[in-house]
């Protein structure tokens, strides 16, 4: 099958082969030194660096300025769905370049996230174990294709109806490029808008899949650490001594999932806040123009953009949650072994770590609220509320009565 020749971190291996769940971020890792933030190969070093430079002058640095001087510009020369159009992606470019310049100085993160996993993948030691992880690995990366399928969708779809409709996607601003006076300048422009977007695009994959990614991985190591805990114990030809270092091993995997969580808690941390703080908005926006502007063409890539949206949040709040039940489970785990006729050292060190297990891995906003499903919602219920204000002062008839008067 070409597929699982060109890809073939997308398919689970037998259970015997050995386990590599830094396998799990292959993908993501390979697009993000595309992204060109990382260090420059030694080999390619100009060629990295001049893609770098292009990419994010375009997409990262110029695209939010384009969007916001273009109105400056031309504002009374865009319709109402064009406004939002434009809109609703100005306000997702201006997130998408705070995200990307967090990943950039903190992408060392990343790494560090993969060491640690390695150190997991050395305590497997059973066939069943290996499958898991192995199945995590290729489930984590076609996750990663979805994404990077449903964004750049969005963005051909909105090339495609734009340039049907014989307008840029966008109507950013360009110096001395005037899309109105020729054919080659509105074919020039609309490159140029795609270009950029499609670059956006394949940052905002990098900086929304990656916690996706590596929780994903995380919970299958948990999954294999729970049936560990539920072991010990069990083996009558055990002694007391034995029993004891296999606890204290047991502890010792427990301080290294913490140190991977603490690894990427602050790159989480800044990008998911900074998404929180628009999504409401930017779906607002979306529903405004699907249900009183978009034709049939702007109705699919306003659809298409808001699945984009959704899927930047909405599946790592999910993980999130199951992590905590995930924590708990670790605590039910250890009560589920055969504690009760150990010494009293091996007790007395069971209820301290247990204790410790009964604290859920949680992940903050930048500390001002928890990443959670609950979260999720209610910072998109926003959403509903900005749609409900638009129509309660009929803001929609003042624009079309203005574009009315225009033409």
């Amino acid at each position: 099958m070409v597929l699982r020749k060109v890809f073939p971190a997308m398919f689970t291996l037998p259970k015997e082969a050995p386990a590599c769940s830094r396998n799990g971020t292959l993908y993501l890792l390979r697009c993000i030194f595309l992204m060109g933030v990382r260090r420059p190969p030694a080999r390619f070093f100009v060629v990295y660096c001049l893609w770098s430079f292009a990419l994010n002058l375009c997409s990262t640095f110029y695209q939010p300025i384009g969007f916001l001087t273009g109105y400056i510009s031309h504002l009374s020369e865009f319709s109402p769905g064009e406004f939002l159009t434009s809109l609703q992606v100005a306000f997702n470019a201006w997130s998408c370049s705070t995200k990307v310049l967090i990943v950039w100085a903190l992408v060392k993160h990343f790494d560090d996230a993969n060491d640690i996993l390695d150190e997991m993948d050395r305590r497997l030691t059973q066939p069943s174990e290996r499958l898991r992880v192995h199945q995590a690995v290729s489930r984590s990366n076609r996750i990663f294709f979805i994404f990077m399928t449903v964004y750049m969708v969005y963005a051909t779809n909105t090339f495609l109806t734009a340039i049907l409709m014989g307008r840029p996607p966008y109507q950013n601003y360009y110096p001395y490029l005037d899309w109105r006076s020729s054919s080659w300048q509105l074919g020039l422009q609309s490159g140029l808008e795609y270009f950029a977007m499609a670059g956006a695009c394949f940052q905002d994959v990098c900086v929304d899949c990656y916690p996706v990614n590596f929780v994903l991985v995380l919970r299958a190591h948990m999954s294999i650490f729970a049936d560990r805990l539920r072991q010990l114990g069990s083996d009558p030809g055990e002694s007391p001594e034995q029993r004891y270092e296999q606890l204290i091993q047991c502890i010792q995997d427990h301080k290294t999932i913490l140190r991977f969580v603490d690894c990427l808690r602050p790159v989480i941390s800044g990008t998911i806040f900074v998404q929180f703080l628009v999504v409401g908005l930017v779906l607002g926006f979306t529903l405004i123009n699907i249900v009183l502007f978009a034709n049939l063409g702007s109705a699919i890539a306003a659809l298409s953009f808001m699945a984009a949206v959704l899927l930047e949040t909405t599946p790592f709040c999910i993980l999130c949650n199951y992590l905590t039940d995930d924590c708990y489970n670790l605590a039910d785990a250890l009560f589920e072994s055969n504690w009760i006729d150990g010494e009293q050292r091996y007790k007395k060190t069971l209820m301290y770590f247990l204790q410790k297990l009964q604290q859920p891995i949680t992940f903050m906003a930048m500390n001002v609220f928890p990443i959670s499903v609950g979260s999720n919602i209610s910072v998109t219920k926003f959403s509903f509320s900005v749609f409900t204000l638009v129509k309660q002062m009929n803001i929609s008839e003042k624009l079309s009565k203005v574009e009315g008067e225009a033409d």
